[in-house]
């Protein structure tokens, strides 16, 4: 886990506009400057049409910047399928911040690594491991952790997790057969004529041994879905 931590930080190092990948406070005078479109050269600014979200993009990664004056604000830091999201409390101190996986599926965002809860000072007062959280009450979270899955289906399929488009999500389940905690990487294939078409590969949570590998469809109702 600690070599995976230090693998993703020196991956960002490179791309995020303050040159350090951990965040304390919310920068709400780098967020008017921006929200005014002063931007730098190499950088992309997407409004909506709301004046309390921004969104720009800095070499391979988006930044999204939301301000709720009084209320929760937030930044999201992205490159490919991995990110990281911080909020902030009402004093623009941190709230918290969380690692995640997304593709494809909006249903299927699956936090990893460490959450970290802060108080008003910016205090640790919770901290939330997903790689050793137990299943369910009387499940125990398995002895493989997503970063070991993300390697071997990369070893196994050269199929990249953090940066392939197609990645539909990545998630454990408990396999009523075996008895045991595995994983899948889902590859999504397409959704024409209304039709959800993955490629599935499964893996033992307990050795990280490829399963299977299978195709599924499911039938989308008319004019699809707006997420999935």
């Amino acid at each position: 886990m600690k070599y995976y931590s230090i693998l993703l930080l020196f991956i960002f190092t490179g791309y995020f506009f303050s040159q350090n990948t951990e965040i304390s406070q919310f920068n709400l005078a780098e967020y008017k400057k921006l929200i005014k479109k002063s931007c730098y050269s190499d950088c992309e600014i997407k409004t909506y049409g709301n004046q309390n979200f921004i969104q720009f993009k800095r070499n391979d990664s988006t930044i999204n910047m939301s301000y709720q004056k009084n209320h929760i604000s937030s930044i999201i830091k992205t490159i490919d399928n991995y990110y990281i999201v911080y909020e902030f409390h009402p004093n623009l101190n941190i709230k918290s911040r969380v690692e995640n996986i997304g593709g494809v599926s909006q249903m299927l965002q699956t936090p990893i690594g460490i959450e970290t809860r802060f108080d008003m000072n910016g205090n640790i007062i919770e901290q939330i491991d997903y790689d050793n959280i137990p299943y369910d009450e009387n499940i125990p979270t398995p002895k493989k952790k997503y970063h070991d899955i993300i390697l071997a289906v990369k070893k196994d399929f050269n199929f990249d997790v953090f940066k392939d488009k197609s990645l539909f999500g990545i998630h454990s389940f408990y396999d009523e057969k075996t008895k045991k905690v595995n994983y899948k990487v889902i590859k999504f294939l397409g959704d024409e004529n209304n039709i959800l078409k993955l490629l599935i590969f499964e893996y033992d949570g307990e050795t990280g041994n490829f399963v299977k590998q299978e195709k599924s469809e499911m039938q989308l109702p008319d004019g699809g879905l707006p997420h999935y």
